[in-house]
């Protein structure tokens, strides 16, 4: 009987850690991103913003450019904020976090932006968009190793899952 009692218990242990919710400093660090990126965007400080990608990040923008490497990345971003990102502002609409594992995760940003203009000067729409971001533990910090940006066209927006929900 007392093996039958060491199996169940060392089952419900084995079971009760897989089951686990996911640590929740790390949570709560993975969540604090978008905000900062959004806090970065809204306040035209792409040296900031610098500050939450890896050395080596792979950044492709909304309009298909990869920049590999922090500076790059965060020279382009700068130049735009110069010019068309100038007066823009940034929400966030949705934040869905798959944390893979340990050091691991993938989210998922729906992002909303308006005062933003086209490369020729011409006021843009104000318009939707969804980040995919690669988030790596780096000496207990999470930073991004990689970033792809779309936009959102009107029909898509209906499939966007709601926040919180993996799909």
């Amino acid at each position: 009987m007392r093996i039958f009692y060491l199996i169940i218990t060392l089952a419900s242990l084995s079971f009760e850690s897989f089951c686990q919710d996911y640590p929740p400093k790390d949570m709560a660090a993975l969540q604090a991103l978008p905000v900062t990126f959004q806090r970065c965007w809204n306040d035209h400080n792409m040296d900031s913003m610098g500050t939450m990608l890896t050395e080596d990040v792979d950044f492709i923008n909304v309009a298909g450019t990869w920049f590999k490497g922090k500076t790059a990345t965060v020279n382009d971003h700068k130049d735009s904020h110069s010019m068309m990102f100038k007066n823009s502002v940034l929400s966030t609409d949705s934040v869905n976090i798959r944390y893979v594992k340990s050091d691991l995760a993938i989210i998922h940003v729906g992002w909303g932006i308006k005062g933003d203009l086209d490369p020729d000067g011409t006021p843009r729409t104000p318009r939707h968009g969804i980040f995919t971001w690669v988030a790596i533990k780096n000496k207990g910090r999470w930073l991004l190793l990689a970033v792809s940006n779309v936009n959102i066209r009107a029909k898509a927006s209906q499939q966007i899952p709601p926040s919180g929900s993996t799909p």
